[in-house]
């Protein structure tokens, strides 16, 4: 998972293009301090190795306050998606909390076009 902080946020803040060419259009957002976030992250790391055309960006939560407050992220770990087209991503991401297992993320993922 690729890092994201400072001024690379604010591509993920309402309103802005997400899926620009060369942005990422998933975002997970954990804890350091969440034993169920080091699961999904590596749930998710499992994914990226297994699909080159996916690419996650990741951010802690504890650096990320405005973003967290702007999509109302209730809590960690969750991974953020962005459709391709303009209503859905002025209506805000979809946000997925439980991350049950590979398969369950993979069809998420899959039917999120990001696979």
């Amino acid at each position: 998972m690729n890092p994201v902080r400072g001024q690379e946020l604010q591509h993920f803040m309402p309103g802005r293009p997400v899926t620009a060419a060369g942005s990422r259009r998933a975002l997970y957002v954990y804890s350091p301090f969440c034993g169920t976030c080091r699961l999904a992250e590596r749930m998710l790391a499992l994914l990226e190795q297994s699909y080159s055309q996916l690419a996650i960006a990741s951010v802690n939560v504890l650096d990320a306050a405005e973003l967290v407050q702007a999509h109302r992220i209730e809590s960690v770990p969750c991974l953020l998606l962005w459709g391709e087209d303009t209503a859905e991503r002025e209506s805000g991401p979809e946000k997925i909390y439980a991350f049950h297992s590979v398969t369950y993320m993979y069809e998420r993922l899959k039917g999120g076009g990001l696979l």
